[in-house]
């Protein structure tokens, strides 16, 4: 199989090219920063990874024609990282205008690949009761953030263009995921690294937003596994929940993280750390995967945090040996 991988050297993008490696695919990776994860770049002769951007049609459509890929996953996006004007463009040319770039752009090479392109939870907005229903793909479709809206917008633009041209598209909508690799920006992976900077003897407490919310998560393991499935096993139009069903309390995230620490740390409340748009509670419901594909998650959340927290221990312990070795060169030189 070859496959096109979009944001292939993101978060998630990088657990998907090593599980695809791992089954014998040939990979052609795209990212907007190839410095980012550099470990992943040598990772096998069966892997490339070219620096573009989505909208780039020109450059694209020669990829393409060139790759002729059978699959292709869609994980390039961006998050909002404020309410500017520039901010706000930005995250609509990406994920919406991005995805209408790929998906023209293999038309025009006469290309017919399954094209899995991943929406997001998002999508649904908060469930405003705890006792509501968990989420499935038949719930109202709700966004309350910027970025929500534009994961709707990519999805449903992608599922009509799909409709009308006979391109086979199939679609998920992960709930939130974590796992070793995870951006320090997010909520777990940030409380990971400051426990991580602590025990390197940087502080003996983490900074925190709004621990109340409550949230579906899965281990990026298990989503990429989703991926790899829906790509192969689902039918042009599918659309599936990728999520634990089990809704958990930040609160209680933190604690699993600190308890996982041999050292004491103190939690202390940022008020700056909180926002508005923040999702209260939401909860998935992943019985059409699992009914129709066969797929569940299977890496508990402490394990996913545990890894996470040892991630970011080893990211320390290999820029302390880095800036040792700097530091040594400087000396010599002198």
């Amino acid at each position: 199989m070859k496959a096109l991988v979009t944001g292939a050297n993101g978060f998630a993008g990088s657990h998907l090219v090593r599980l695809l490696l791992g089954r014998g695919w040939e990979i052609l990776g795209i990212t907007d920063d190839i410095r980012l994860n550099p470990h992943l770049s040598g990772a096998s002769d069966s892997f490339t990874l070219e620096e573009l951007d989505i909208c780039d049609r020109r450059r694209l459509t020669s990829l393409l024609e060139a790759f002729k890929p059978e699959r292709v996953f869609h994980l390039a996006a961006v998050t909002l990282k404020d309410f500017s004007r520039n901010a706000v463009e930005e995250l609509y040319r990406v994920n919406v205008l991005g995805t209408q770039n790929l998906l023209f752009s293999l038309l025009e090479a006469k290309l017919e690949p399954v094209v899995l392109v991943t929406g997001s939870s998002a999508s649904y907005g908060t469930m405003h009761s705890a006792d509501a229903a968990p989420l499935t793909e038949e719930s109202v479709l709700s966004p309350e953030t910027v970025y929500g809206a534009s994961k709707l917008a990519q999805e449903t633009f992608a599922a009509s263009l799909g409709t009308g041209t006979g391109l086979d598209v199939v679609r998920t909508r992960a709930f939130n995921h974590t796992g070793p690799g995870e951006g320090p920006k997010m909520a777990c992976s940030s409380f990971a690294k400051q426990i991580a900077e602590c025990e390197a003897g940087r502080g003996d407490f983490i900074t925190v937003g709004n621990l109340d919310s409550f949230r579906d998560y899965c281990d990026v393991r298990d989503v990429v596994r989703a991926y790899l499935l829906v790509a192969t096993k689902s039918r042009a139009g599918d659309v599936f929940n990728v999520c634990s069903g089990r809704a958990v309390c930040m609160r209680r995230i933190v604690e699993l993280l600190v308890s996982m620490s041999k050292m004491k740390i103190r939690v202390l409340e940022d008020s700056t750390k909180f926002r508005a748009s923040d999702v209260s509670y939401q909860r998935g419901d992943y019985s059409k995967i699992r009914q129709q594909l066969g797929w569940e998650p299977e890496i508990p959340l402490e394990k996913s945090l545990s890894d996470l927290l040892d991630y970011w221990r080893g990211r320390l312990r290999e820029d302390k040996t880095h800036t040792g070795s700097r530091s040594a060169e400087r000396r010599t030189l002198e």
